[in-house]
């Protein structure tokens, strides 16, 4: 975890740490606290803050969100490598922007309906399962925690989205994917290829589009970094950290 100018490469900024100046003096002195600090993709940012000169987007975009507060620590956005989310509520928000992106997606593609048929999350203590059309919650563990979360998601979710349809602007997807960093997402370049120019076009897909892989290359800078105990970090920093949050969406998409 570096110091200094904030770093021009997102490669070197894909977590945030913001730290009082006097801590960050302190873990210059304390044994080991700037060790369990360090680490080449993170970055530690000093409150308050004092920018010179012209400011990165991505600075900009945290200071603009209220994020540049001591003890927070962000994570960057796996299709937005100038914004960022508080680390607690990271899953979660990345997760509800991929839906938000392959939503999108559908509808350059010229589809008429994109409906969530049932919502997983899936932690290291358990799974929990949302069935939409029966409003039903089950769980594989009982976990208050995790089924609280599922709700949360849910309820921040748009669960139908309709469209005039019509034909695809595959141009305007694929850039879609490309600007957004989604080319990878087997789904989602399956739907291009199924939708481009032929006699037999898809007319309609079940899919289960997984909305956590992106973005566990950040959250995985976050879990290495060894926060020193007199830092005051949120106190459900550790858990959300840990427990890995992986959500998925079984979703029909017509056309």
């Amino acid at each position: 975890m570096t110091t200094g100018s904030f770093p021009s490469n997102p490669g070197k900024r894909k977590a945030i740490l913001v730290l009082r100046e006097h801590d960050i003096e302190r873990c210059a002195y304390e044994p080991g606290a700037a060790q369990s600090l360090f680490d080449d993709e993170a970055y530690v940012l000093q409150f308050p803050l004092c920018p010179q000169g012209e400011i990165q987007a991505a600075l900009q975009n945290v200071m603009d969100a209220g994020l540049a507060s001591p003890g927070n620590m962000l994570v960057q956005s796996p299709y937005d490598l100038d914004t960022y989310e508080e680390a607690t509520v990271a899953p979660q928000r990345f997760a509800l922007a991929k839906h938000m992106y392959f939503s999108t997606l559908c509808m350059h593609l010229g589809a008429k309906e994109v409906v969530v048929d049932q919502v997983d999350l899936r932690t290291l203590s358990g799974k929990s399962t949302l069935d939409v059309k029966g409003e039903r919650l089950g769980a594989t563990a009982q976990v208050k925690v995790e089924t609280e979360e599922l709700e949360k998601f849910r309820a921040q979710m748009n669960l139908r989205d309709e469209f005039e349809g019509g034909p695809a602007d595959v141009g305007a997807a694929e850039r879609l994917l490309r600007r957004t960093g989604l080319l990878a997402d087997p789904n989602m370049r399956t739907l291009i290829e199924m939708r481009r120019d032929g006699g037999n076009q898809l007319k309609a897909r079940t899919l289960v589009l997984n909305l956590s892989s992106e973005a566990k290359s950040s959250l995985n800078v976050v879990g290495r970094i060894k926060v020193p105990a007199f830092v005051k970090l949120s106190a459900e920093y550790e858990r959300v950290v840990k427990e890995q949050h992986d959500y998925t969406l079984t979703v029909t998409v017509r056309f």
